[in-house]
């Protein structure tokens, strides 16, 4: 018998219909994956069990133990959110009240739905869900705790009032490899050991392929198939010789106070190569990143086209700045809402040209695969793949000889992950430029790199070849990432052993 069934459910959200007819079903103990790309409806979906989003109207049946969710008053359902059907967000730093300690955030669930709060209590959720600091835990602020350890204590405040149903919407997208891995197995853990029904939202398929029990796959608001293709295997560009080096950087070290965030980090970047630094959060991959640019304040020698980059003021800074451009995790982020795309991407140039941008905006956007006269739109108005390729058409037209790429493709679903790789390695190819690839995903940076550094807590513990690196691994840490990036997946374990 079935715990959830959606029955012929669409959303309507003013003019739009992201969700149009969908049926799932959801058993007890059960772990069903909904997969889709960015925007086919399946958050929304998601959203539309708990009745989440305002304004909206919707049609067909949601069915709870026999129930119809849709048919409840807003009394009725508030009974059912976070008591019987509890649900995680894909970024617990937006869900979590900043100005309120972990214990207290618990203890205010553990009030709202059981009744009474007990400081035994909020440790037993703790320990449940493997933090082990938990007094520690308990007292800090969201913002004192690892992007993991706010995951867990999502998971913690969900588990709190016992639900019989939790749905989990992307979240792991924000985490990387090694922490996504601790958490996607904490979750199967408490699946098995609570008899749980969970809901699992994602783009990523590999997960789903690992954990799901069944599988729906969503496409413009429809479910579209009710299972996923074997996974292909991951494929490596040509590697290249390249050509003179571009950037050399020696002993770049970071120090915040008694910290050092990096730790004599040294490497050469060669015209038509992608060096990568991969590592979990914190390694100080993307400290390495920020200090190249001057972002940061550094120690060490940056020779940028043969010149002592960091030795650089005024005009001439201005001018060699074009030479490293960077494309940051969040290009949303990092784009000014109040302008439009073509004011974003001639805002540089016009540092250093004088007269009309639009012929060499028009040229960076048909170079990212974007036409033209989305110059007048602005970023709300894009999606995540065409904000992503206006933040790399807003580096090109600088004409660059290196590009940094911080986690570029992290938030995106896998086929826009695949669409942008395949658009840097073309770009690579055609202008002879030098990437410097920084990433969590060892899937990407498979496809992508000829040069790799590991980083750990500040220091390179391993560099070598791409191919060196994930056939023969050294460091344990580097086999470590290895695993979590491919476990229980041995067609994509063995692929990545394989030359192409």
């Amino acid at each position: 018998m079935n715990l959830l069934a959606l029955q012929k459910v669409s959303v309507r959200l003013s003019r739009f219909r992201p969700v149009r007819g969908i049926s799932v079903a959801v058993k007890k103990g059960e772990f069903v994956g909904l997969v889709g790309a960015s925007g086919s409806g399946k958050s929304t979906a998601a959203m539309a069990i708990l009745r989440l989003q305002d304004q909206a109207r919707y049609s067909g049946r949601i069915l709870f133990r026999g129930r119809d969710l849709l048919a409840l008053s807003e009394k009725e359902m508030q009974r059912i959110r976070g008591r019987r059907i509890a649900m995680i967000f894909q970024e617990p730093m937006t869900s979590l009240n900043p100005l309120h300690t972990v214990g207290r955030q618990i203890g205010e669930v553990l009030r709202l739905h059981i009744g009474k709060v007990s400081r035994q209590r909020i440790m037993q959720l703790l320990q449940l869900v493997e933090l082990s600091d938990g007094d520690r835990i308990y007292r800090s602020y969201p913002h004192e705790l690892s992007g993991g350890q706010r995951q867990r204590v999502m998971i913690a405040m969900a588990l709190a009032g016992k639900p019989d149903l939790l749905i989990a919407d992307e979240p792991t997208t924000a985490l990387d490899v090694t922490v996504q891995a601790q958490i996607l197995r904490l979750l199967k853990k408490l699946q098995k050991k609570m008899g749980l029904s969970i809901l699992f939202i994602t783009h990523d398929l590999s997960i789903i392929r690992r954990l799901a029990d069944r599988v729906y796959v969503m496409k413009y608001g429809k479910i579209a198939a009710t299972r996923i293709p074997p996974p292909p295997p991951i494929q490596r560009r040509q590697t290249s010789a390249g050509g003179a080096t571009v950037l050399s950087v020696r002993e770049l070290t970071v120090q915040y106070g008694q910290m050092t965030a990096a730790r004599a980090v040294s490497f050469a970047l060669k015209a038509g190569r992608t060096t990568a630094i991969v590592g979990e959060s914190g390694s100080g991959k993307s400290t390495v990143a920020r200090a190249l640019v001057r972002l940061v304040p550094a120690m060490g020698e940056v020779i940028l086209n043969g010149r002592d980059f960091w030795a650089l003021r005024g005009r001439e800074l201005v001018s060699a700045r074009a030479g490293m451009q960077m494309v940051f995790q969040d290009a949303g982020a990092s784009l000014n809402p109040r302008l439009s795309v073509g004011q974003l991407i001639a805002e540089g140039w016009s540092l250093l040209h004088r007269g009309s941008a639009e012929r060499a905006v028009a040229e960076a956007l048909q170079a990212v695969g974007l036409d033209p006269e989305i110059m007048g739109r602005y970023p709300h108005e894009l999606s995540g793949g065409q904000r992503t390729r206006v933040a790399l058409a807003r580096a090109l037209i600088m004409r660059p000889s290196v590009l940094i790429l911080d986690e570029v493709t992290s938030s995106l679903d896998i086929r826009t992950q695949q669409q942008i790789m395949d658009l840097l390695n073309r770009l690579q190819a055609e202008l002879g430029l030098a990437y410097l690839f920084i990433s969590h995903d060892m899937r990407a940076v498979r496809a992508m790199a000829d040069d790799v550094l590991v980083m750990r807590r500040g220091d390179v513990v391993e560099a070598g070849s791409a191919d060196q690196v994930f056939q023969c691994p050294r460091h344990t840490y580097t086999r470590q990432l290895l695993a979590d990036s491919f476990w229980d997946d041995g067609a994509e374990t063995s692929s990545y052993n394989s030359r192409p």
